[in-house]
């Protein structure tokens, strides 16, 4: 009888988890990209892969500065230089035209070579910003380091959220009053 239940109870799990797995199945092609048919015709494409793929970087850069790790910080920042050229080489080939994946809408000739200055702009300020911190962690100054990270942040990630995204709602007055 032991066993018994024990094979229902398998059985039981078995259904549950294939049922879960056939019902996120149908889903997950949005997931993968599956259904983006036009996804790629954006000119924001390269600006989110490379945000993408920095994220994580420059999470681990903050952590490893709060945690006074300079080997980690050098790391992660030589990391987001890597991965900015690596994105601009992806996008933009060496003669400056956009690769397949941009479709220009309209007949603007220049579209591609005016999203790349476009780009570029951001992503050196990036590539440099990140050199600097290296720079400033081999120096083992955690507050330069510091502020190094934080230059990066404001000179080329915010300074191109601006640029490229709708502008923040105001805080409410409740949230002002109670200092956020």
């Amino acid at each position: 009888m032991k066993k018994i239940n024990q094979i229902c109870i398998a059985a039981l799990c078995a259904f549950v988890a294939t049922t879960g797995v056939i019902t996120y199945g149908w889903k997950c092609n949005k997931v993968f990209g599956e259904k983006a048919g036009t996804l790629h015709i954006s000119k924001s494409t390269p600006t989110r892969s490379l945000m993408q793929l920095i994220s994580s970087h420059t999470s681990k850069i903050l952590d490893a500065i709060m945690s006074g790790d300079f080997n980690a910080v050098t790391r992660e920042s030589n990391a987001v230089a890597e991965n900015s050229e690596i994105i601009m080489e992806m996008f933009f080939s060496a003669d400056g035209k956009a690769g397949e994946w941009f479709k220009p809408d309209g007949n603007n000739p220049k579209a591609a070579e005016e999203m790349k200055t476009e780009f570029e702009k951001y992503l050196k300020v990036v590539i440099d910003a990140s050199r600097n911190i290296a720079e400033t962690a081999e120096k083992k100054n955690i507050v330069e380091t510091y502020k190094s990270f934080d230059g990066m942040l404001q000179k080329a990630c915010f300074a191109c959220h601006a640029v490229s995204r709708e502008k923040w709602p105001d805080w409410p007055n409740w949230m002002r009053q109670a200092g956020g």
